[in-house]
């Protein structure tokens, strides 16, 4: 070594190779941490969306029945899974039926009026019609049934994220249908 040569000092001398593991260890622990967010975040996402979609079908189904309900003048058929109501269609007095079904083998359920058959909600795991006389006591009698309500479980999976919604509606009286007391 020359004597007019200055001695390098260890930070001229680079990064060790300690250094560099450590440094590498911290950016990938960072790097996990940044993505268990997203994913997460992720998740989230999709769980709302799936809340938000349960929410607007079962709130149009409910929407539909109850309008149904309250300007029906008849109920021709019910069963603890399927409901036809007759219902005014014009001034003039014409009807229809219109029936609300649960089908288990598709998990749907169904609005069929003359002429088309409407799915109104997917996904669903468990459906039931509660049929109620004007004593708000349960009835299987065509004659005393004045209310109806429904309860149902709607399911929406999607990769990791699953969500459900359960739906218990109001009951609603049937105001136009004449009953037997």
């Amino acid at each position: 070594m020359w004597a007019s040569e200055p001695r390098r000092r260890r930070s001229d001398a680079g990064l060790s190779l300690t250094e560099v593991i450590v440094a590498t260890a911290l950016l990938g622990l960072l790097a996990t941490a940044v993505m268990t967010s997203f994913i997460f975040l992720l998740r989230g996402e999709k769980s709302l969306a799936h809340y938000t979609e349960m929410n607007s079908t079962s709130r149009e189904l409910l929407e539909l029945l109850s309008r149904d309900a309250k300007s029906a003048v008849a109920v021709t058929n019910f069963t603890a899974t399927s409901l036809t109501l007759t219902v005014p269609q014009d001034t003039a007095g014409s009807t229809a039926d219109i029936t609300y079904e649960y089908d288990p083998s598709t998990k749907t359920i169904l609005r069929e009026t003359p002429g088309a058959t409407t799915t109104l909600v997917r996904n669903v795991e468990s459906f039931t019609f509660r049929y109620l006389n004007s004593n708000n006591a349960t009835t299987s009698s065509l004659a005393e049934l004045k209310q109806v309500q429904l309860s149902l479980r709607i399911v929406r999976s999607l990769a990791y994220v699953t969500t459900s919604q359960y739906v218990i509606s109001a009951q609603y009286t049937l105001r136009a249908k004449p009953t037997a007391h």
